[in-house]
């Protein structure tokens, strides 16, 4: 069932009746709660915490109004993480036989429980693209951990692995997909075009490794030495590569636009690394930052960091803007569309900045 803003709110809001009204700048989506991601329709998908303080899956229509995301029969908590072009949300739920089971919640408000594979007893989706495919992990019936693409229609597919486990984290909008394999040899960066796996190898001398991001022929991450120091990595085919470190620093890649342009930060400052790292602007008053986000137009979206942090938005050509928040509160960006509008929180209220 469909409520309006103002009745949802007081099903799954801290307070009852329709929230504070919008201010110059942003929309106020939920005065408890977050929202993590947003399609290029609009819709936007996050959680909303109710009057018994129970933390609860939702989302926003383009209109702005909310409805809470349904639990399958047995189950008793959700989070969501996802939404495609056709407004369908992505997520996890659990069952009282699994801790955890991918699923999906229909444009029309019905549940779908992703399939488990043959013998497996939970499985976790990670990331989704705009047509709907997802990527993420489950248990076989030998209990091996397997990289898992479901297509639209929930049918799960086993992706080719290495090691001991191996888990698919990111997935692009043609379907080029990346993960991690767990081996004797420690974490190793893989990724699958068309389900042929290719080994990406790990980075000599790390303790710990992670992809965050896949775009073409493009794969982006961090890993970590024995001091705990992180470094980022780019992967473009087979060949990796690393931005220069700055001694006594860490960095980190976040995401990657289709020429390769990789978003992230290098000691302080948020960077844009293609041929070489360019420093982007951060606004008056803030000392360092974070990308985080990039969308296929090269608008990018992240935090500010001083004596407070905010969410920021870059434009294309590197223009840095503070996104608005009230007075004495902090916040930052989770989600950003193609159209540029970005979703995040602020002093722990889910929130859209167009």
């Amino acid at each position: 069932m469909r409520r309006t803003l103002g009745a949802a709110l007081a099903l799954v809001s801290a307070v009852s009746g329709v929230p504070a009204a919008a201010e110059p700048g942003y929309v106020e989506l939920a005065p408890k709660g977050s929202a993590v991601a947003i399609n290029d329709a609009g819709v936007v998908v996050g959680r909303a915490t109710g009057l018994d303080r129970r933390s609860r899956a939702v989302r926003w229509d383009a209109e702005g109004r909310i409805s809470e995301l349904a639990l399958p029969a047995g189950g008793q908590h959700a989070t969501v993480f996802g939404v495609d072009a056709d407004g369908a949300a992505y997520g996890n739920t659990n069952a009282p036989e699994r801790w955890s089971q991918a699923t999906r919640w229909n444009a029309d408000g019905s549940i779908t429980v992703l399939d488990v594979l043959p013998g497996g007893d939970y499985t976790f989706a990670v990331a989704v693209n705009e047509s709907g495919t997802v990527v993420g992990y489950g248990g076989d019936a030998d209990g091996k951990r397997q990289a898992i693409r479901w297509d639209r229609d929930g049918a799960a597919t086993v992706l080719p692995g290495v090691g001991d486990a191996t888990e698919a984290t990111a997935i692009d909008d043609g379907g080029a997909i990346a993960g991690i394999a767990h081996t004797g040899d420690g974490r190793r960066a893989v990724r699958w075009d068309d389900d042929v796996l290719t080994d990406l190898g790990t980075v000599p001398g790390s303790t710990y490794l992670d992809v965050r991001a896949v775009n073409g022929r493009f794969v982006v991450g961090m890993y970590q030495t024995e001091d705990r120091t992180s470094f980022a990595v780019r992967w473009d085919g087979t060949a990796s590569a690393y931005p220069p470190a700055v001694p006594g620093t860490f960095s980190s890649l976040n995401a990657v636009d289709a020429d390769g342009a990789a978003f992230g930060r290098v000691g302080g400052a948020p960077v844009r690394w293609a041929e070489g790292v360019i420093s982007m602007a951060l606004p008056t008053g803030f000392t360092t930052g974070e990308v985080a986000l990039v969308n296929d137009h090269g608008t990018a979206a992240g935090v500010a960091t001083g004596s407070t942090y905010r969410p920021v938005r870059w434009s294309s050509s590197g223009e840095v803007t503070l996104l608005p928040v009230p007075a004495g509160t902090h916040g930052f960006a989770q989600g950003i569309n193609d159209r540029g509008v970005v979703v995040g929180e602020f002093g722990g209220r889910a929130v859209l900045w167009p």
